[in-house]
C-alpha cells in the first residue's frame, strides 16, 4: 500500500487531501497540532492515522511515524490568513518549519516532497518591480515564495523528488477563513451589502474536492522540480465571477462593483501553465463554478 504524510491535516484544504489520498489507496499520516481536535470525518477513514506533532517538532515525525512514506505533503503554515500575514516572526517560522518538513521526508525515506504554494507568490514577485510600496500581509507571499525555493533546494540535495502546487482560489464546503468567497456568500445570506473592485482583474477559483484530486494526482505524477497551477483551466475577469455567485446566492440583489479601490497587482495568467496539471497528470475539474456555489451556500445555510 502507498504511503503519504499531510501536515495540516486538519485545514481546509489539508483535510481534503488526506480524503482524497486515502480514497486513491493510500494510508496517511494525518500530522495536527497537539490540542487540535481531529475532523471527525478523518477518524472514521480506517486508511487515516492522526498523528499529533506541533509544527516546532518536525524533526521528531520520523521517530513518530516510522514506516517508509512514498509522498509528503506540506500543508501547514500559520498565518496564511489575517493579520499574521504581516506578522515578521511568525512567517520566519513557516520558512524554517517547511525546511524542517524536507528533512524529515528525507529521514522517512520519502520519495516525493509537495509543497503547496500560492499564487501570491507570483503576485509580489510582479509588486517588487514597481514602486509601489508593499503593504506588511505581504509578507506572507514572500514567505511561501521563500519557503518554495529552500524546500525545493533542500529537497534535491536529500534526494527527494520536488513538486510545487500552486493554489489559486480554492473554495467549498467546510471553508471558515476570511477569504473572498467564503465571506461573500456569508455577507449575502445575512442580508449585508458586499462591496468589490472594480472586478476588471483576471482571476480564477477551482472547488476544494477537484483541487484535492489534483494535488494527488502530482504528487503520483509531476514532474521533478515542477510547479502545478491548481485551478480551473479559464480564468477571466473578476466580476464574471461574482456576479454569478452573487445571482445564485441573492437573486436581485446589486452587488457593490467598483465601490472599493484595489491596490493590488493584476496577474495576466500568462505566467503559469494552466494546463499543466490537466496534461501531465491526467486530472479534470469536475465541479463547475456556479454548482460549486451551489454546494457551498447551501453548507453554509445548514452550518447556520
Amino acid at each position: 500500500m502507498k504511503k503519504a504524510v499531510i501536515t495540516g491535516a486538519n485545514g481546509f484544504v489539508g483535510r481534503h487531501v488526506a480524503k482524497a489520498a486515502a480514497d486513491s489507496g493510500y494510508y496517511v499520516y494525518a500530522v495536527i497540532r497537539e490540542g487540535t481536535d481531529p475532523i471527525d470525518k478523518l477518524l472514521r477513514n480506517e486508511r487515516i492515522m492522526i498523528v499529533r506533532c506541533d509544527m516546532d517538532h518536525y524533526a521528531s515525525l520520523p521517530e513518530m511515524i516510522r514506516d517508509q512514506i512514498d509522498v509528503f505533503f506540506h500543508f501547514a503554515w500559520d498565518g496564511s490568513a489575517g493579520s499574521k500575514r504581516g506578522d515578521g516572526q511568525c512567517q520566519l517560522n513557516n520558512i524554517s518549519r517547511s525546511c524542517d518538513a524536507v528533512e524529515a521526508a528525507a529521514r522517512l525515506s520519502c520519495s516525493r516532497f509537495v509543497f503547496a504554494g500560492s499564487i501570491m507568490e507570483y503576485e509580489i514577485e510582479t509588486m517588487m518591480q514597481t514602486e509601489q510600496a508593499p503593504p506588511l500581509s505581504t509578507l506572507y507571499c514572500t514567505a511561501k515564495k521563500t519557503a518554495d525555493y529552500m524546500c525545493r533546494t533542500i529537497a534535491n540535495a536529500r534526494g527527494l523528488s520536488y513538486v510545487c502546487g500552486l493554489i489559486s482560489n480554492i473554495y467549498g464546503p467546510g471553508e471558515r477563513s476570511p477569504r473572498l468567497i467564503n465571506t461573500s456568500i456569508r455577507k449575502l445570506l445575512n442580508g449585508e451589502h458586499a462591496a468589490f473592485s472594480a472586478g476588471d482583474q483576471l482571476y480564477d477559483f477551482i472547488y476544494i474536492t477537484d483541487a484535492a484530486k489534483c494535488f494527488v494526482a502530482i504528487g503520483e505524477k509531476g514532474h521533478n522540480n515542477k510547479t502545478y497551477y491548481i485551478g480551473s483551466r479559464a480564468p477571466k475577469p473578476l466580476k464574471e465571477f461574482l456576479l454569478a455567485l452573487g445571482q445564485i446566492v441573492a437573486p436581485g440583489v446589486k452587488l457593490g462593483l467598483g465601490e472599493l479601490p484595489f491596490h493590488g497587482v493584476s496577474l495576466t495568467y500568462q505566467e503559469f501553465d494552466v494546463d499543466a496539471v490537466y496534461t501531465d497528470c491526467g486530472v479534470e475539474p469536475e465541479v463547475p463554478f456556479r454548482e460549486g456555489i451551489s454546494r457551498t451556500t447551501e453548507w453554509i445555510r445548514q452550518e447556520g
